[in-house]
C-alpha cells in the first residue's frame, strides 16, 4: 500500500512540473537565418573598417622588448 502512495505522489509531482513547465516556442529557421545574415554582413563591414583604419593609421607602437628576464637593473 506504501508503494501505490509514493507512486500516486510521483505522478502527482511529474504531472504538475509538466503542467506548469513554461517552454518558449522554437523561433522560426527563417527568421534566424535572415537574423544571421544581417548580423555577419554588419560584422565585415565593421571589420573592413578597422582594417582600413589601420592601414591609413600605420603602426603606431613598436615593440622593441627583449625577452622578459627580470627587473632592469638601470631602472633605480
Amino acid at each position: 500500500m506504501a508503494s501505490c502512495w509514493r507512486i500516486l505522489c510521483f505522478l502527482l509531482l511529474f504531472t504538475s512540473i509538466l503542467i506548469c513547465h513554461d517552454a518558449r516556442s522554437l523561433p522560426s529557421p527563417l527568421s534566424s537565418a535572415n537574423k544571421n545574415h544581417a548580423f555577419l554582413e554588419s560584422a565585415k563591414v565593421v571589420l573592413k573598417d578597422i582594417i582600413r583604419r589601420k592601414q591609413l593609421l600605420g603602426t603606431q607602437y613598436a615593440t622593441n622588448r627583449l625577452s622578459p628576464s627580470g627587473p632592469d637593473p638601470h631602472h633605480h
